[in-house]
């Protein structure tokens, strides 16, 4: 019986996590214009974010996601960011929300510019959602140099928790950056939450860029 229970003890202690026998999975459909890079980025003006879910409480999940996509940019530190509100936005554009394909005004990189004092805009979109598990969100984002209009950087990926390098990259990051350094008793609480697995995927985003 002793002995059953020692090796009982020793198998759960050598079984490893999740991220530990898995690869952590990296966005893939990334594009960076290395010469519009030339210019020094130190200040993005960030629209109003875009989504695009058909499902209920549309506008309160919304204001989850993009609430974790501000705090992402905020923690990443890759440039001074300037977040726009409806109301700014409406009254550079004359409506409240821009979506990639749109067509902008004559002139409106040049306001926004003067109005921000930025030398970029950073435009993103979440084109699906799925808060159940397996998650599912998509993220498109695009930053546009305010001077040339030249797309410096832009992804458009699908993050779904159900397949196995996603969950690992996302227990990963709960461990290290949202939980305070120390596990959580259920590791894989990650992807059951909406909101931690919002923040994964927006940290994985922004940790794209090419600042």
């Amino acid at each position: 019986m002793l002995l059953s229970a020692l090796l009982f003890t020793i198998g759960c202690q050598s079984t490893p996590r999740l991220g530990a026998r898995v690869k952590a999975y990296r966005p893939l459909n990334v594009v960076t214009n290395e010469v519009a890079m030339d210019r020094v980025v130190q200040r993005v003006a960030v629209m109003p974010m875009v989504f695009t879910g058909p499902y209920q409480e549309r506008l309160a999940t919304k204001q989850m996601v993009e609430a974790a996509l501000r705090r992402e940019l905020v923690k990443r530190g890759a440039f001074e960011v300037v977040f726009l509100s409806d109301a700014q936005l409406g009254s550079l554009v004359g409506r409240s929300q821009w979506k990639q394909g749109d067509k902008l005004p004559e002139g409106f990189f040049e306001s926004l510019s003067e109005a921000a004092d930025c030398e970029a805009a950073l435009f993103a979109a979440v084109s699906h959602y799925h808060p159940y598990p397996p998650q599912t969100i998509a993220w498109k984002m695009r930053l546009i140099d305010c001077r040339n209009q030249q797309t410096i950087w832009e992804i458009d990926e699908l993050f779904d928790s159900g397949n196995v390098s996603v969950a690992a990259a996302a227990d990963q990051h709960y461990s290290a950056y949202q939980s305070g350094g120390t596990r959580h008793l259920d590791e894989r609480s990650v992807l059951n939450s909406p909101r931690r697995f919002g923040e994964y995927t927006a940290a994985a985003v922004l940790n794209t860029l090419p600042y």
